[in-house]
């Protein structure tokens, strides 16, 4: 799938301010599931330096500093990209991956470590993870559509605009999130049974018609033979071409769109953001 995009993001002070340093993590990745070809970032007020870097779990992102004060801040990347995995279940497992718990290389098993920690409050998701794991017969890509669908069921899905993400336990009790907070659920049961499991930001194809768009997030799981593989609770779905990654973490808080600070007294703010995207099917081209 081809993907255009346009994503702006606006931050207002009542007064002017002095910005902090601000990290952007808006770069779809490049790797052999997607393509990414062309990609522009337009900052206003015009930063005095920036650096470009990979991050810790190797996410491309942006350091931007700034002299003076301001009343503004705007962040406007465009991009332009290919998704190139039709087929989300193109790979053959290795023999110990196919029940639960997997098993892994020893030094693999430490590098996967902060993807397999419990996640907060998520007892009654970890008790849901144990319980599909049983009914599915402990077998690992049955548990994983168990799972996404009964997600899908479920959870009801709202637009929730206030930061941060929600408990896997509120989730459950609430019955109803937002696509972060169905996210973080799938990964603590996942990671209940064994399996390493990490946060997506992306874009999501979602309705050609659809005016107003946003930021998705999904999880990520990783299995011997596989690698890491995207599945999407809020739709059902194993993710295959229509979902373009940005970037990925075992904390979701390191995969956020932009971090920063600013310095300022008696100052309030708010933040606007615009997103188009357009996508079409490029089947035959990317083959």
């Amino acid at each position: 799938m081809h993907f255009t995009g346009e994503h702006e993001t606006t931050w207002h002070f009542s007064r002017p301010v002095f910005l902090e340093p601000h990290l952007v993590r808006l770069f779809p990745r490049q790797d052999r599931s997607q393509q990414l070809e062309s990609f522009s970032m337009r900052v206003l007020p015009e930063p005095a330096g920036f650096s470009e870097i990979e991050d810790a779990e190797g996410n491309q992102a942006c350091w931007l500093w700034f002299e003076g004060q301001h009343a503004s801040l705007t962040i406007t990347t465009c991009f332009s990209a290919r998704t190139l995995r039709a087929n989300p279940y193109d790979y053959l497992l290795s023999p110990g991956a196919h029940q639960l718990a997997p098993q892994f290389p020893d030094k693999e098993q430490d590098v996967l470590g902060p993807c397999l920690a419990a996640v907060a409050d998520s007892d009654k998701a970890a008790q849901l993870g144990r319980e599909i794991a049983e009914s599915t017969g402990r077998n690992t890509l049955a548990f994983l559509n168990e799972l996404n669908s009964w997600l899908y069921s479920n959870i009801a899905v709202v637009i929730r605009p206030d930061p941060g993400i929600q408990s896997p336990d509120l989730t459950l009790a609430l019955g109803s999130g937002a696509c972060r907070d169905t996210a973080l659920v799938f990964m603590a049961a996942c990671r209940a049974v064994g399996i390493p499991a990490r946060y997506l930001s992306c874009y999501q194809a979602g309705d050609a018609d659809q005016t107003q768009r946003d930021l998705h997030a999904c999880a990520e799981i990783y299995l011997p033979g596989a690698g890491w593989r995207g599945y999407d609770p809020t739709l059902g779905l194993a993710v295959s071409d229509a979902h373009l990654a940005l970037c990925a973490s075992s904390e979701p808080a390191l995969t956020a769109p932009v971090a920063g600070t600013f310095r300022g007294s008696d100052v309030s703010s708010r933040i606007t953001h615009r997103i188009e995207l357009t996508t079409r099917d490029c089947v035959s081209s990317c083959a």
